[in-house]
């Protein structure tokens, strides 16, 4: 006969699933970061009638989502923004072209869509930063002044209203191609959404 072991009385038993239960749940909230969490939730809601996808949230951080962490784990992107055609709207601009080279010299290009989004998958590029960008269309650049720290959501920085003094930054406004005294070309008519942010 085998010796059998001692049973644990109930209040044991009880204690012994209750710490199982603790530890699980502790394992559960630890996975989720507050910070992150709380930014993709600070973020406006969808437009509507624009599906998720490549044209939808213009002029927003990207990357707040497309990262290893977030909601859109599956995209995870280098670099992402939104090209404008001016200061003054918020019009996307289709097929502008935004170069990239980082601090190694390697090099790398994409094409806006009609709503002005752009994006670059690690997949395809994992730069070492800082980087530098120029966007260009029809024989008119620009070129940013300055370099890309480590910021891979181009509208962290660049978002509207633009403010900010020489005491305080807050933000240069979204990036546009076109001044305000030039008279761009007309939103794309073959898009699939609004390319007019409303």
């Amino acid at each position: 006969m085998k010796p059998r072991k001692p049973e644990r009385s109930v209040g044991t038993r009880f204690r012994f699933g209750t710490v199982k239960k603790f530890v699980v749940i502790a394992l559960l909230v630890a996975c989720s970061d507050p910070v992150p969490d709380g930014q993709v939730n600070a973020l406006p809601p969808e437009a509507p009638n624009v599906p998720v996808g490549e044209f939808h949230r213009a002029g927003q951080p990207c990357v707040q989502c497309h990262n290893p962490n977030g909601p859109a784990s599956g995209d995870d992107f280098s670099v992402a923004g939104t090209i404008f055609a001016q200061p003054q709207t918020a019009v996307g601009v289709d097929q502008a072209t935004v170069a990239f080279t980082d601090t190694q010299g390697t090099s790398f290009q994409t094409t806006t869509n009609c709503v002005g989004n752009f994006f670059v998958k690690k997949s395809d590029w994992d730069p070492a930063f800082p980087i530098f960008v120029r966007v260009y269309k029809n024989g008119l650049a620009r070129t940013m002044q300055g370099q890309i720290g480590r910021e891979r959501s181009c509208a962290n920085c660049h978002n509207d209203p633009p403010s900010g003094s020489d005491q305080v930054f807050s933000s240069v406004g979204h990036i546009y191609i076109y001044l305000a005294s030039d008279k761009p070309p007309p939103p794309a008519t073959d898009c699939p959404v609004n390319p007019v942010l409303q």
